[in-house]
């Protein structure tokens, strides 16, 4: 029972195949994020600075792989999960500033890949001889989408999920051909083809043995849950409860913070136990796939209580780990330790989850002032120009604390821009659009008692049996305090949502 929902915009894009280079928007002194101005001028100039020209490529019919070779690619695209969580964050960036330029960007970037996406894929059968074509194909700007890698799902899952939240936003058919068939193939690998232990989890069969990574909840779980919404399949959503669920069994400490990942089978000295560092960034990873899937998560869901408990108990334990300054730090739990430095990456998906937490109603509005104060110190890590500084490198699982802290944070790395505009925009939706309230559900007598504020309009109340099929109901509203009350007799199993219309 919940009130989640996609609103449908309509969006006129002039999709010629080329996007001119944008121009950073005008800026006041004030970057603080101490104002909503100052929030949206920090995310307007962390946005504006990461995007890049783009241009489609030339996808005639070809009959050979030198000719694919030879015809024009397209330009400004960039596939990998960083860049995925980028471009989520510019659309809530967008949604949060108003600023329309960074949705149309987002939008038309996926729709160039998904073009691209398509004609490599023709290159199979109208190539009169497909040797070198795989290993063409998985060099290009999207080889992580084309070569689909059974061993990691950095190549694909961050991707997929920002592409399907671009397409979940924009419902009248914007979504190309190439755009589902891409997403159609992630969701066949992650649930079909990627490495499971016996209990369903995934895991990394080829790493240092055999591992658990944290970083994998967020190659996941976003697309799982956003590819559930864009079919209906509920089997989607129960993966990702179940990742969620498993992977906090492994990797969850008793204290609330997560290890880096788990050693499932024998690597030196590991063997069936975790790694020994709760890394902040892996922390990160876990934390925001946990509220991405309780948001798209149906509040009567059976496994909804376990994975919000799981969430509470990682913030709190965060909390307790908070640099005096706002930040957190690489290795989060060591903090008498002068060489451990504060890390932007894991700061902005602590502050995001927090704040997404808070908007949620899920934990108490009190802890708006821990994402807002760290998100005050991220806007001490972004430089004058857009640049981030203080954000980790690509890292693998570490056995020790010395080889996280000694991992190497350049200016601008790409893993710090969707934790800056995601935290940003999270707290400034706050501020100025607040979600809908949730819906409030309670049993009595064999009935549900459903009620929301009266003062709330242009809306239907639906119900479904099966999470695929909604039906609007038609009961008599009654108003009771200020609230809007419905009664219905349900069956064993039963869910609500409230859907908003689109306005005019």
């Amino acid at each position: 029972m919940q009130s989640h929902f996609r609103r449908a915009f309509i969006l006129c894009l002039a999709l010629a195949g080329i996007w001119p280079a944008a121009s950073a928007p005008a800026q006041t002194n004030d970057l603080s994020g101490q104002t909503d101005v100052s929030i949206r001028n920090v995310l307007l100039l962390v946005a504006h600075h990461n995007m890049v020209p783009l241009a489609d490529g030339d996808y005639t019919p070809v009959v050979s792989l030198a000719a694919a070779k030879a015809a024009k690619p397209p330009s400004g695209i960039s596939w990998g999960y960083p860049w995925g969580v980028a471009l989520y964050g510019m659309l809530q960036a967008g949604g949060a500033t108003g600023d329309a330029s960074l949705e149309s960007f987002v939008v038309n970037h996926d729709l160039i890949c998904g073009r691209y996406y398509a004609w490599l894929k023709s290159l199979n059968t109208t190539l009169t001889n497909t040797t070198g074509l795989l290993t063409w194909q998985n060099s290009t700007a999207i080889g992580g989408l084309m070569s689909m890698s059974t061993s990691s799902m950095d190549g694909y899952g961050a991707m997929g999920a920002q592409l399907m939240e671009s397409v979940l936003r924009h419902t009248g058919g914007i979504a190309g051909a190439g755009q589902e068939a891409a997403g159609a193939s992630i969701a066949n690998t992650i649930s079909t083809r990627v490495g499971r232990l016996p209990d369903g989890t995934l895991y990394r069969p080829g790493s240092y043995g055999g591992t658990i990574w944290d970083d994998d909840l967020y190659m996941s779980c976003p697309f799982l849950v956003r590819w559930y919404e864009y079919t209906s399949d509920t089997n989607y959503l129960s993966d990702a409860a179940r990742q969620i669920i498993n992977m906090a069994g492994y990797d969850q400490s008793p204290n609330g913070l997560w290890w880096h990942g788990y050693y499932y089978n024998t690597y030196g000295s590991f063997s069936h136990t975790n790694s020994p560092i709760k890394w902040g960034r892996a922390n990160g990873w876990a934390m925001v796939a946990t509220a991405e899937v309780l948001s798209a998560m149906p509040a009567n869901y059976p496994a909804r209580p376990q994975v919000l408990d799981i969430l509470r108990r990682h913030i709190e334990a965060v909390k307790l780990v908070q640099a005096p300054d706002g930040m957190w730090r690489q290795v989060l739990d060591d903090t008498t330790n002068t060489s451990d430095w504060e890390e932007t990456s894991c700061t902005g998906m602590f502050a995001y989850s927090i704040a997404r937490a808070v908007n949620r109603g899920w934990i108490d509005p009190t802890n708006m002032a821990v994402a807002q104060r760290a998100f005050l110190a991220i806007c001490q890590h972004v430089k004058t120009n857009g640049v981030i500084v203080g954000t980790c490198q690509g890292t693998d699982i570490g056995t020790t604390e010395s080889y996280y802290l000694q991992r190497a944070h350049p200016d601008d790395d790409p893993h710090g821009i969707g934790p800056v505009l995601l935290s940003g925009s999270e707290i400034l939706l706050s501020r100025v659009a607040p979600p809908p309230p949730a819906l409030n559900i309670r049993p009595a007598s064999g009935l549900a008692v459903i009620s929301w504020p009266a003062a709330l309009t242009n809306y239907s109340l639906e119900f479904s049996t099966n999470l695929a099929s909604w039906v609007a109901l038609s009961n008599v509203v009654t108003l009771a305090n200020g609230w809007q009350v419905v009664t219905d007799s349900v069956a064993a199993s039963g869910f609500y949502r409230m859907r908003f219309h689109p306005p005019h």
